[in-house]
């Protein structure tokens, strides 16, 4: 994967160095994204990459929400998320982070409005020769797919098909979220069909495969293979196919990753700027994933979290407790392990092969595909040990624990040990592990004894900005409370 201090191919290009993790100034470089003038595509897409990507692994979306609804870990003050204390204002800055811009009430930017804009130019280039036209094209709608399948799976409905085109449509309606993966799936396919791996995409700016046609590919197929997934229970028909294809075609052969730049702190990791730079501490790992983890004899949670202070056994905050009863047991509590907090060049995993063998085993166990479910299912949880650099006997002998052992005494029971097991291996990836906890409903999660509603939220709600600005479609958009599952969620 392309590095970050890869900026040097552009380093003559001023703007990039005005990245930071809680505001862009883009108003003195580029007024109207959708009519660039002097900001080249390239330059769009290295800053759609890293905006888009920070997001998914930020504080606001993974830790602070995705990690917190899926009980990986537990506020130690300031306990209001894992109480579910929200209002609408909490989703105004996700909201307009991720999707709509970073300023909605005027001028419209961002990283899917980077991609927007940088799709235009391409198109409008006659210079460009038509293969490389075609890789360029695939590897912007791929990316802003995999942004908008996160942005539908956390809101549900949202607007699509009249998105990111304000001058035709400054109030856009809202799609139906069956719609949208349609959507995304053609959208995709389209772009994975279309790619010619003998020809160059971007010479520069990619900073996620480095131009490398196949890996882009490969990262296309994975990500129909995620998307077809998450409609199992709402179209089989289309998952079906959309898994089974995608099964069927050139796969990522390692970890998906996008590595943070260490030489410059406002491109650093997500979890090291929250906690060295800013020198935030407001999370533990929970007690509910420690002795799930312990239960096990599970050796990745030596990974996962470090020793409780004085000791050396790692000792889970209890979820869902208030601010009081949280802060007293904060400094008795392990915190997140020092090489997720305190790498700056950490990466965030974008699709694993863990992932994508859990996948492959639930397809097998479906009956869309041939194989073994069974083997899929080992080789999901070695991958995953893997990726934690857990050493082979340790992980060999984690498959003979009589609770990870796979159940295939009926399809429920096979999805059960798939989802218990993809739960512990999405630790970190909030916003996948949240999707993917909804989906298949393992493991059995409750509201802790602070909580404020009565079940897990299972979904964001939509901000107030849009009340303001959009207030006619998004009232038709059906209703705007954490309880209202979204359309794949059954």
């Amino acid at each position: 994967m392309k590095l970050l201090n890869k900026y040097k191919l552009i380093g003559a290009v001023a703007f990039l160095v005005l990245f930071s993790s809680c505001e862009r100034d883009f108003d003195e470089l580029n007024t109207d994204p959708n009519s660039p003038i002097s900001v080249p595509p390239e330059n769009l897409l290295t800053n759609a990459l890293f905006n888009l990507t920070y997001s998914y692994w930020d504080r606001d979306l993974n830790f602070e929400f995705g990690e917190l609804m899926v009980q990986h870990m537990a506020q130690n003050e300031y306990t209001e998320e894992q109480n579910y204390n929200f209002a609408q204002a909490n989703f105004d800055f996700r909201w307009g982070n991720l999707y709509a811009g970073w300023d909605v009430t005027s001028a419209p930017q961002g990283g899917m409005y980077d991609l927007v804009a940088a799709r235009q130019l391409i198109e409008e280039d006659e210079t460009i020769p038509a293969d490389i036209k075609a890789n360029k094209l695939a590897v912007i709608d791929i990316f802003r797919s995999f942004s908008f399948q996160m942005v539908t799976d956390l809101w549900g409905n949202v607007p699509y098909s009249q998105a990111f085109q304000p001058s035709e449509y400054p109030a856009p309606a809202y799609d139906n979220q069956a719609d949208i993966y349609a959507g995304m799936i053609s959208t995709v396919t389209v772009a994975v069909n279309s790619i010619d791996v003998s020809a160059d995409g971007f010479a520069s700016g990619d900073i996620l495969f480095d131009g490398n046609m196949a890996d882009w590919r490969n990262f296309g197929n994975a990500l129909l293979l995620r998307m077809g997934m998450r409609i199992s229970e709402a179209n089989s028909t289309l998952a079906q196919s959309t898994v089974s294809t995608a099964l069927g075609a050139s796969l990522p052969s390692s970890d998906v990753m996008f590595i943070f730049d260490g030489a410059n702190q406002d491109l650093a990791n997500p979890f090291y700027q929250d906690r060295v730079i800013s020198t935030r501490d407001d999370f533990r790992i929970s007690e509910i994933l420690v002795n799930q983890m312990l239960s096990n004899n599970d050796p990745r949670l030596a990974m996962y979290a470090s020793p409780a202070p004085g000791g050396t056994d790692i000792i889970g905050m209890p979820y869902g407790l208030n601010d009081g009863g949280a802060f007293a047991l904060k400094n008795g509590t392990s915190d997140i392990h020092e090489n997720i907090e305190n790498n700056p060049t950490a990466p965030a995993y974008l699709i694993s092969i863990a992932e994508i063998e859990f996948f492959r085993a639930e397809a097998i166990a479906r009956g869309w595909v041939s194989g073994s479910a069974q083997a899929a299912y080992e080789s999901a949880i070695t991958a995953s040990m893997n990726q934690w650099g857990v050493d082979v006997a340790a992980a060999a002998a984690y498959l003979t624990e009589p609770d990870v052992a796979y159940d295939a005494t009926s399809l429920a029971t096979e999805l059960e040990s798939i989802a218990e097991q993809k739960w512990v291996a999405l630790y970190t990836n909030g916003v996948e592990a949240y999707a993917e906890w909804r989906r298949l409903d393992f493991p059995t999660l409750a509201p802790g004894s602070g909580a404020f509603e009565s079940s897990i939220p299972l979904r964001m709600l939509y901000p107030v900005t849009e009340d303001g600005t959009n207030g006619g479609n998004l009232d038709a958009a059906g209703p705007n409370t954490l309880s209202t599952a979204v359309w794949w969620d059954k």
